[in-house]
Order: C-alpha cells, then structure tokens, then sequence
C-alpha cells in the first residue's frame, strides 16, 4: 500500500468482519488470521479480490503483501474500535481500542 492510498470502506468493513470471525472461531485474531477471513470472504464472490483492492495504485505485480497492508491500516489508525498490541509471548494481536 502506497501512503498515499486510503483503503476503501469494503476493505476496511472486511478487517472488521475478518475480526468477528476470528473471534467466533475462538482464535486469538490476529493480522494474518484477519487476512485469511477476507480471502475465505472473498473466494466465496467472483471478482470480490478486484472489488475489494481498487484502491491499491501500486504498480507491483508479485509484491503486494496484504498482512502488512492490514498491519498499516491499524497503525494509521483507519480501523474504528481496533488496535495492535502484544500478548504475553509477544506475538502481535489484535484487541479492542
């Protein structure tokens, strides 16, 4: 993600659903386990992956990494009621702000 992109509502609404699922899992959500709920999300709609990324301008063809772009939109503060932090092993969670 570009700094100057900002990630479209649908996105930024998949971090969140991303989230509940987790947690409705019983898992402990994580980045990564938010970015497996929005591919399982999106494989269940065609042409859901071009829908939700439309706002990525970057040009890189391999070199996305759409954990990190998650990672960001926590630190930029662009997802409502949700923050990083570190559990008691130090991995990185997410957990209500």
């Amino acid at each position: 993600m570009l700094k100057r992109d900002k990630p479209s509502e649908y996105f930024l609404g998949a971090i969140l659903r991303g989230y509940d699922s987790e947690l409705k899992a019983g898992n402990v959500p994580t980045v990564s386990g938010i970015w497996n709920q929005i591919c399982i999300e999106c494989m269940q709609r065609p042409g859901a992956f071009q829908t939700m990324f439309q706002w990525d301008t970057s040009k890189a063809k391999n070199g996305k990494n759409r954990v990190r772009d998650i990672a960001e939109c926590f630190h930029r503060d662009l997802v409502p009621g949700l923050e990083l932090a570190h559990d008691q092993r130090g991995r990185e969670v997410v957990v209500p702000a």
